[in-house]
């Protein structure tokens, strides 16, 4: 039996290839002598070395297409997270309130729910940013206000979005982008009338029968509607024009101050505007709550979280788990002291109170998934300040010679609010001397520092033991002024 060589599958670029390929024709061919580049032989060796490393590379970008933690395409994610249960978030509206006035002398006027109001103009959309009402409201006569809820977001109502051909697992994009998630509804058109169906989380839960539909991202960020099967939901019949009606919007982009909102978007409702304080600001609250489409990092996080959960609530993990995965929630911490009773605190997407609509969101659906006779509590941070150093116990920084003192200060001080940034904290933590020491002598600069005392805010303000928090409570920076500088110059 003729000796086999043996096969190196490490060569899996053109210089392995190459060298196999060699090593091959001096086996196969051992009076060619390979020569110059331009050796003809030689050619044909590169070129094909050049094609192996070519298919090796897409190959291996293929493969790693295929797991969570190594896929790149957004694409890729997204078919990843369905296949494990997860509809990663297209983003969040803020909310908030508006209060309304009428005329001064003028009747009542009712304010139907869906009434637009808007910011001033924003470069960074070049548009201003629109909010709806969330209620009908009745404003009463001369001049008397009333506050109503409102969402960010502009509602689509019975958009043509298809006409049915009635094949099986029918799909129809939306024109618009982003779509907020939960606010698609379908209606049919049978004839006479159109006829709403009913959104589904997953087809495969519905009946035959079923006039049922679910949603669906795409790489775009575009929202697809997708009909069942007449198996797993039913079949829209042949030549039946599909509508949807929807709200688009949300981001954070949202997120504004209060009195930003501060007018009507039309024209359309006489003898009501949008109140003023006696400065002459329009009377609004704050927009909360708005977050951005889930990043490709949030996604390969969160869709893991709902596959180990399985779509309940047991362990605290799994309280925790599912609270993330709530969009505009960053971080949460779930706790308790009987099995009849958890406490969960969440963080907001800009790292601090949620809006009341999403801890509400987040109440519903872990209470929806927790064992029965459990009650599920859901509130937001206490934020603690940590101070370091007092007047008369000062931190004392030494700088090496050439440094100067001022920029080495300023770099220090920015040291300690990077450390106790929203980045780098979370839910119970104990900081210690050491991590404070840690930042301070990794500043450009610092030769020496003393640290004499670091405490949290609401406590005595002496020693250096560990700053402890609690596991409703994250750290923030405090007091940290008290710094005394000595060497380098200035």
């Amino acid at each position: 039996m003729a000796d086999v060589p043996a096969i190196d599958y490490t060569s899996r670029d053109y210089e392995g290839f190459k060298a196999s390929l060699l090593d091959y024709a001096s086996r196969k061919f051992p009076q060619w002598v390979p020569g110059s580049e331009g050796d003809f032989g030689v050619l044909l060796i590169e070129l094909f070395s050049y094609l192996g490393d070519s298919l090796s590379y897409y190959g291996d970008r293929l493969q790693q297409e295929a797991f969570l933690p190594t896929a790149t395409q957004r694409l890729s994610l997204l078919q990843i997270a369905d296949l494990l249960g997860y509809t990663p978030s297209n983003g969040v509206p803020a909310t908030g309130t508006v209060t309304f006035q009428t005329s001064n002398p003028g009747p009542a006027v009712l304010v139907p729910a869906g009434t637009q109001v808007v910011t001033d103009y924003i470069e960074a959309i070049d548009a201003p940013i629109t909010y709806e009402t969330d209620s009908d409201i009745l404003v009463p006569v001369n001049g008397g206000k009333a506050t109503v809820p409102v969402t960010q977001g502009v509602t689509r109502t019975q958009v043509n979005v298809g006409t049915s051909s009635g094949l099986p697992v029918q799909e129809f994009r939306l024109p618009d982008v982003p779509v907020i998630n939960g606010t698609v509804q379908v209606f049919v058109d049978d004839v006479d009338t159109l006829t709403e169906w009913t959104y589904i989380t997953y087809l495969v839960d519905a009946d035959p029968a079923d006039r049922v539909f679910t949603t669906f991202l795409d790489d775009s960020g575009a929202t697809w509607i997708r009909f069942g099967d007449n198996l797993n939901g039913a079949i829209p019949t042949n030549q039946l024009t599909i509508y949807a009606t929807y709200r688009v919007g949300g981001g954070a982009i949202g997120n504004v101050n209060a009195g930003v909102v501060n007018a009507l978007s039309a024209s359309n409702l006489p003898g009501v505007t949008i109140a003023q304080d006696t400065d002459g600001g329009a009377i609004s609250s704050a927009m909360t709550g708005g977050a951005d489409p889930e990043t490709n990092d949030q996604i390969r996080a969160n869709a893991p979280r709902i596959f180990r959960t399985q779509d309940r609530c047991v362990t605290l993990q799994d309280f925790s788990d599912l609270a993330l995965t709530i969009p505009g929630i960053v971080r949460a911490n779930a706790v308790a002291s009987t099995y009849t009773s958890v406490s969960v605190y969440v963080i907001g997407s800009d790292g601090g109170q949620p809006s009341a609509t999403n801890l509400q969101n987040v109440q519903n659906t872990l209470q929806s998934k927790a064992l029965a006779g459990a009650t599920v509590t859901v509130a937001g941070p206490n934020v603690v300040g940590v101070n370091i150093g007092t007047s008369s116990s000062p931190i004392v920084v030494e700088c090496w010679p050439r440094y100067s003192r001022a920029s080495v200060l300023y770099d220090v001080q920015q040291a300690l609010k990077n450390m106790l940034s929203f980045a780098n904290v979370d839910f119970g933590m104990r900081l210690t001397l050491s991590d404070f020491y840690k930042a301070l002598l990794a500043v450009d600069g610092v030769r020496y520092a003393s640290i004499p005392m670091i405490a949290r805010a609401d406590a005595a303000q002496t020693g250096t033991a560990d700053v402890v928090f609690r596991a409703w409570e994250i750290p923030k920076v405090g007091d940290i002024s008290n710094i005394t500088m000595t060497g380098g110059i200035g």
